[in-house]
């Protein structure tokens, strides 16, 4: 964690067969459907709604502790987390963009680290500006072999830091969005065991 800022608290992480890291502890929505199904668009924006209330809260106090010396920023998956894909597609998940817009609004940077193709690069940035967020910084899964979706984020994240940037919060809806820590605290959004993906 950059200038030495921890977490209340943290868990292990496996990263490989003998390699155990400490990470934050997401912030994560209380599941709300039976096993293999999806709620409605409704349901799914309520259960969205306490953990962007959280982050918000979170970002309240955090901004307003910052020192000169940092770059703060918050890291946002997009697919179901920052855009809706799978209700509304296209659309901004307006609780987050909210959340996001005061971020940006109190000194913090925008930054996005999503599994999607780089080649997409321009058609994502379009998609997240059009939908009204600030976009200081994307990261996507590079061409070639993938190493996995934990590993891609994991990386984004560390390329993140490597610019200079305190990375106060990170938001998703999957458990490879928060694997491998490189974060202060994790909001996790509902992705009802995968299935909403």
């Amino acid at each position: 964690m950059a200038h030495g800022r921890k977490s209340a608290l943290v868990v292990g992480v496996v990263l490989c067969a003998v390699a155990v890291a400490p990470v934050p502890a997401a912030v994560a929505a209380t599941p709300a459907t039976t096993a293999g199904s999806l709620p409605s668009e409704s349901r799914w924006l309520d259960d969205v709604a306490p953990v962007a209330s959280s982050l918000r809260s979170y970002l309240e106090q955090r901004l307003g502790d910052t020192d000169a010396a940092e770059r703060p920023a918050v890291v946002l998956d997009i697919d179901n987390t920052s855009l809706a894909t799978h209700y509304d597609k296209g659309q901004p998940i307006e609780a987050v963009l909210e959340a996001t817009r005061y971020a940006h609004d109190h000194g913090a940077a925008v930054l996005f680290a999503s599994y999607r193709s780089a080649s997409s690069q321009d058609s994502t940035t379009e998609q997240l500006t059009s939908a009204g967020y600030t976009v200081d910084g994307l990261c996507l899964k590079p061409h070639g072999d993938s190493p996995g979706k934990a590993a891609v984020k994991l990386g984004c994240r560390k390329t993140f830091e490597s610019q200079g940037y305190t990375l106060v919060a990170n938001v998703g809806n999957r458990s490879t969005d928060f694997e491998g820590g490189h974060y202060e605290k994790g909001f996790k959004l509902p992705d009802y065991d995968g299935g909403l993906s």
